[in-house]
């Protein structure tokens, strides 16, 4: 199985700090490269600049992962725990729940207060 890639948006600190922290954490041990999304050549993932900003994908052994579903993704390259929680989030239900949150999440990362704030260029 290949590494997979982590696209997100590099210039917004609320995105930064999550995908990095889940990174990081140990018992996770999620695997991939981690890539803002500006430094990438998009075209060859078969994505457009504006879908890059709207969401988060994984890259993998030639498939892509979008935004709820990227997660679960990566989830599923982890450990125990992270693989649990990458099953859960594509249950029927649960997909579309977590979908509608990562929706809502990201049109307003740019309100979320945390250190980040006043880091994001949205």
């Amino acid at each position: 199985m290949s590494e997979p890639l982590v696209l997100f948006d590099g210039t917004c600190g609320f995105c930064r700090a999550v995908v990095t922290r889940l990174a990081r954490t140990p018992h996770l041990r999620l695997a991939g490269q981690l890539l803002p999304y500006q430094s990438a050549d998009l075209a060859s993932y078969g994505l457009t600049r504006q879908e890059a900003h709207e969401r988060m994908w994984l890259v993998q052994a030639g498939q892509l992962h979008g935004g709820a579903q990227a997660f679960a993704a990566w989830f599923a390259t982890g450990g125990t725990t992270a693989r649990i929680v990458g099953r859960t989030l594509t249950l029927p239900g649960v997909r579309h729940t977590a979908e509608a949150a990562y929706r809502l999440t990201a049109r307003n990362r740019h309100r979320i207060p945390g250190p980040w704030e006043r880091t994001c260029t949205i």
